[in-house]
């Protein structure tokens, strides 16, 4: 092999397993950067529920029927929780407010909030006191969605260095140690055992993802899209660090 950028196509190339990880990263990638905006338009959507829910107990508190406190609330907010809302309400007028409102919670795909809309028709339907049943919801819904972002913030940063370690700090170490003493001027036949540490690197990135996301509590199909990435990081760093070493012997 050579040195350089012709050396690592020439890695790559000469590898089954590294030829076959490109294409399958880039596809899954495909699948993985979608699952990663919805993720984030979601956890947006939560974030904003615990605001929208106190200004309607506030708007209910002032004299205002439902309709109107969410109508309220749908044309003062300028995020997508509002936009989706308002929307929601521009329909009402041709069905129902609680067709609308249904509506509204099944395109937001966002399982908190379903549970608040939810939580409130029911309420509605039963005349409970809605200021305070949305007032509770609000405090419950807040204080939810900061023990998540907390425990988010507490192993997200466990989780990725997890997947440092698995895939950057161990093929490193492994690589480099056989280059060193089993480069290819050795002599060693390799190939063989090369093949079984790939497998080995696979199976690295594919514990780092899943162990991972059940860290930070993710879905791990989701998670599971991110997998080929992380093997082909993992694999190609062993081998990198193979070739490397053994340059100085």
């Amino acid at each position: 092999m050579g040195i350089g950028i012709p050396g690592v196509l020439d890695m790559i190339t000469d590898s089954f397993i590294l030829s076959m990880l490109i294409p399958i990263s880039i596809i899954c990638l495909g699948g993985a950067i979608p699952h990663y905006l919805e993720s984030r338009r979601i956890d947006s959507l939560s974030k904003a529920l615990p605001e929208a829910l106190e200004s309607i107990s506030t708007s209910l508190g002032a004299g205002l029927g439902l309709q109107q406190a969410v109508t309220t609330v749908a044309k003062e907010r300028n995020d997508l929780f509002g936009e989706m809302l308002n929307r929601a309400v521009e329909r009402s007028a041709a069905s129902s407010f609680d067709a609308a409102l249904s509506e509204f919670a099944l395109n937001t795909r966002c399982p908190p909030i379903q549970r608040a809309i939810g939580l409130l028709q029911t309420a509605n339907d039963s005349e409970a006191p809605l200021r305070d049943v949305t007032f509770s919801m609000s405090l419950e819904f807040e204080k939810f969605y900061h023990l998540r972002s907390k425990r988010v913030r507490d192993l997200g940063g466990q989780a990725f260095m997890l997947k440092v370690f698995m895939c950057i700090v161990i093929p490193v170490t492994m690589g480099a140690m056989f280059g060193l003493f089993a480069g290819p001027t050795t002599g060693v036949p390799m190939g063989s055992f090369h093949l079984g540490m790939l497998l080995f690197m696979i199976s690295s990135g594919l514990f780092a993802v899943v162990g991972g996301a059940i860290m930070i509590g993710k879905e791990t199909i989701a998670a599971i899209w991110w997998a080929p990435f992380w093997a082909f990081v993992a694999s190609f760093v062993y081998m990198g660090s193979y070739m490397g070493a053994s340059i100085f012997i």
